[in-house]
């Protein structure tokens, strides 16, 4: 006979694994005709901006463009210049596990941003951009909670409380303000934007995002002078549009964040016009009682149980280690003057530090700075980067924020702070081995296995517990001694 089973659906969002790809792009071109001709390149910085991702099937396309900003000096002008283009990109990856995916979403980074001079008027440009794809499919798992009624069965149940990822979505939004820096600007030559989330809150069915961004603009003086401005813009968005169920909570994370400056004129001298765009992933997660028969035989009949694994979320984990990577800066004899153009966190690595694991990057730094005779020139460094982990992740990532310098007479420290995110889902496996069914003895005398209960035992040979307990008088769940098996009619 066949025993009916009801069953319970839980759906959710599972993480199929990050899929990495990059892409090389190339061109010529020629600079605009406000630029001076260019004499020396001293730097190249790119932003990566993802405009566009189209999911088809297994397949995922993006598109954007690498905006290049090349530091120059020239003939024709005093002081250090700068030139911004754009190099665009297409670019697809090809995945069976992305069939299933509901949501995607994307990092990226730049290996490789280049430019070089074929001649005063014409550059060649070369950037090689690296995506990390995040896919979330939608799963359902049925979980058995319940049988018809019948006298001679034993069930065994478990409760469990779940924590579910039930929707993942990108959200990106931009912000403005104006700023006015110490010195008057004349031209803008590059920025540096970090973004991070301080608060997100449900606001009835809508999501309340704050926190800030910090910009680091260079920029040239009306004198001709190198000079950096630092400041944090606070945000407030108010998103809708979002699947919330009661109960649930939203974390949100930073994909990237850009900017763009511009000088303007006012009526109280000039100042920057900020612009500070942001994508933040949005996690929904709820907590859900689940209850579970975890085993059942019958006292009757030779029962074959078919069983299938089912790995039950039970809590999401997220540690936020932070380091710093330091260098120190002698300009010997120059003006003390740096701007950090580049900072990129290489692959993390999980290794074992001080008994424990522990996070690793290496961190490549580009600054740029005054030698002796006042001239911009730029340098590379590198610095290896390792934060203890509270557990062994199954992902995560870095990311560099702005830096910190402290110039001492002809001495800078730099420090370049260093956040990890490590993340884990643990999971309650739901699966038992089911016991070989034979002639069962009239009389049975055994003792308990190690790690073996008595709901084991009771099973193996289609008895009941009590009546275990009653035959032997027990009053602990694990004798020492001999036990009599009864048999049940």
């Amino acid at each position: 006979m066949e025993l009916e089973l009801k069953f319970a659906e839980l759906a959710c969002c599972e993480p199929v694994g990050d899929l990495v790809t990059t892409q090389e792009e190339s061109m010529e071109t020629a600079i605009p005709e406000y630029c001076p001709d260019i004499a020396r390149i001293v730097d190249t910085v790119g932003q990566l901006r993802l405009r566009e991702k189209h999911p088809a099937g297994q397949q995922l396309t993006m598109g954007g463009s690498v905006v290049l900003t090349v530091l120059y000096t020239s003939e024709e002008s005093a002081g250090l210049r700068s030139l911004s283009m754009e190099v665009p990109f297409s670019c697809q990856v090809e995945d069976k596990r992305l069939a299933d995916c509901d949501a995607v979403c994307v990092t990226g980074r730049l290996l490789l941003a280049e430019a070089k001079a074929v001649t005063a008027r014409k550059l060649y440009l070369r950037v090689m951009p690296e995506f990390t794809v995040s896919g979330y499919a939608r799963r359902r798992q049925r979980l058995c909670c319940g049988t018809e009624e019948d006298p001679a069965l034993r069930v065994r149940r478990q409760e469990a409380e779940l924590e579910l990822l039930t929707a993942v979505e990108e959200r990106e939004f931009s912000f403005a303000q104006e700023v006015a820096p110490d010195g008057p600007p004349e031209d803008v030559l590059m920025e540096r934007t970090a973004a991070r989330v301080e608060e997100c809150r449900r606001v009835g069915s809508r999501l309340v995002l704050k926190g800030q961004a910090e910009v680091c603009v260079l920029y040239r003086g009306d004198n001709q002078e190198l000079a950096a401005y630092r400041t944090a813009l606070p945000f407030s968005q108010l998103l809708d549009g979002l699947d919330l169920p009661e109960g649930a909570e939203t974390e949100a994370r930073i994909q990237w964040a850009s900017s763009e400056i511009r000088v303007l004129r006012t009526e109280n001298g000039p100042a920057f016009g900020i612009t500070v765009t942001v994508c933040a992933a949005l996690l929904v997660r709820r907590k859900q009682q689940v209850s579970y028969i975890e085993d059942l035989y019958s006292l009757h009949h030779a029962a074959q149980v078919r069983r299938q694994e089912t790995p039950l979320p039970v809590a999401w984990q997220r540690n936020i280690p932070s380091q710093e990577a330091v260098q120190q800066l002698e300009f010997g004899q120059g003006r003390p003057f740096a701007y950090l153009t580049a900072a990129e966190c290489s692959g993390v690595s999980t290794v074992q530090e001080g008994g424990g694991p522990a996070l690793r990057c290496t961190v490549r730094l580009r600054v740029l700075y005054l030698d002796e005779s006042g001239t911009p020139v730029c340098a590379e460094r590198s610095a290896e980067v390792t934060a203890p982990a509270a557990w062994e992740p199954q992902t995560v990532r870095a990311a560099c924020g702005l830096p910190q310098m402290q110039i001492t007479g002809s001495t800078c420290r730099l420090s370049v702070p260093v956040r990890f995110e490590a993340r884990r889902c643990l999971r309650r496996p739901v699966a038992a081995e089911d016991p070989p069914e034979g002639p069962q003895p009239s009389l049975i005398l055994r003792r308990m296995a190690e790690g073996e209960t008595l709901w084991d035992i009771a099973r193996q040979y289609r008895t009941d517990e009590e009546a275990i307990r009653a035959a032997n008088e027990l009053t602990e769940d694990r004798p020492e001694g001999m036990l009599l098996i009864p048999r049940v009619r």
